[in-house]
């Protein structure tokens, strides 16, 4: 398969495991842990006690990091807080964003799709982006801020991810034209 149609692939099939992934948070990670510790919260931001960040906490009390990334985007383009609203569609921009960019990636990297390199991108993922780059950056709390439920829920959000997204990629590269 040429690069083109892999990368075709992945950008499409990041988009399904970006759809997965958000089933997983809705009907799974429930099941797994009693609240999601997701929310928009107003208050101001506590002293992350276990931050890892080389620049300060950046998120605010129950903040997602994607919501944390798209309102300090805002703010340093605006000079000022985003609305609740505006919070809730930056957040799911920069989450859409990910997913389909790292999907892109993944096309990129993987060539044809396979659902076991899939579910190993997105357990990669997991490591080094939410369990590393995202907590040195502030965007979440520290490794040991999360209960360890919440970081199995964060993998087995992103191991959906890497699974559809892989299943997606091989399909779409047995459907897509020849170059």
């Amino acid at each position: 398969m040429s690069a083109y149609r892999s990368v075709v692939a992945g950008l499409i099939g990041g988009a399904v495991g970006t759809l997965a992934m958000g089933q997983y948070w809705t009907r799974v990670a429930p099941l797994l842990q009693g609240d999601s510790g997701s929310g928009g919260g107003s208050e101001q931001p506590k002293k992350d006690e276990h931050s890892i960040s080389v620049i300060g906490q950046q998120h605010q009390p129950g903040e997602s990091s994607t919501a944390a990334i798209g309102r300090v985007a805002y703010e340093k383009a605006e000079g000022h807080a985003p609305g609740k609203q505006t919070r809730a569609a930056l957040s799911e921009a920069v989450h859409w964003g990910m997913g389909v960019g790292s999907g892109a990636l993944y096309g990129a990297l993987a060539g044809r799709g396979n659902p076991v390199k899939g579910a190993a991108f997105g357990v990669g993922l997991w490591a080094l982006v939410d369990e590393g780059i995202v907590p040195l950056l502030g965007l979440q709390d520290g490794p040991a801020g999360t209960p360890a439920r919440g970081h199995a829920n964060r993998l087995g959000a992103h191991l959906t991810y890497g699974l559809a997204l892989g299943v997606t990629a091989l399909l779409l590269g047995a459907l897509l034209p020849e170059d």
